[in-house]
């Protein structure tokens, strides 16, 4: 299981477990109370630690 963020609208994202990828690039995960689908934000590799 791999939790991912996505953007579900112009300022509000969400975080969860994938459970779905779309061919057009979106992702849907688990919320624990149903489902959201959204474009994935990038993660940052921390670097200089």
């Amino acid at each position: 299981m791999t939790i991912v963020t996505i953007q579900t609208g112009s300022r509000s994202s969400a975080q969860g477990p994938r459970v779905a990828q779309h061919p057009d690039g979106r992702i849907t995960i688990s919320t624990g109370r149903g489902t959201l689908t959204g474009w994935p934000i990038a993660r940052l590799t921390p670097t200089g630690i």
